[in-house]
């Protein structure tokens, strides 16, 4: 089960780290793709900052969240995602929903699901029981006195 999770993460990841790598190699395949328009240079230099950085900073964050002692980075990762799914949640009291809209915010939702499932499900005490802690074993009496076998006479009074 772990190992279907660790895919599904790193195939997350993958993807957007591709999306980050065009944006900062070829912007204009993401203008088309997110419908942004007519860019100057401006808008173009945001689209590969911004964009690049969002999609690259999460996919890497994923990926070593993936790491052992690390899947708190998966957090981080579902954090950035779910921001911009609330985004684009914000956008719709202004703007109409559009088949692209819905598409994208299907897969943030589907990914914060993802990122915060790896993250419980890969706790490695999720598991393993903790052991219970060990009591001493207190000897109250400074010597044992057993009077079956040793009897009133065995001790000597004062």
């Amino acid at each position: 089960m772990t190992w279907v999770i660790r895919l599904l993460v790193a195939g997350f990841a993958a993807l957007f780290v591709i999306i980050g790598a065009r944006a900062l190699l070829d912007p204009q395949t993401i203008i088309a793709q997110f419908e942004l328009g007519q860019q100057n240079a401006t808008g173009l230099s945001a689209i590969r900052a911004d964009m690049g950085a969002f999609f690259i900073g999460t996919g890497l964050a994923a990926l070593v969240g993936l790491m052992p002692g690390r899947r708190e980075w998966l957090l981080g990762a579902a954090a950035m995602v779910a921001l911009a799914f609330t985004g684009r949640v914000f956008g719709l009291m202004n703007d109409p929903l559009t088949a692209n809209i819905a598409q994208s915010m299907i897969i943030e939702a589907i990914s914060v699901v993802l990122l915060v499932a790896s993250f419980a499900i890969l706790n490695p005490r999720r598991m393993v029981a903790e052991p219970a802690p060990a009591v001493p074993e207190e000897n109250i009496a400074p010597d044992t006195f057993d009077p079956q076998t040793n009897g009133d006479l065995g001790r000597p009074i004062g």
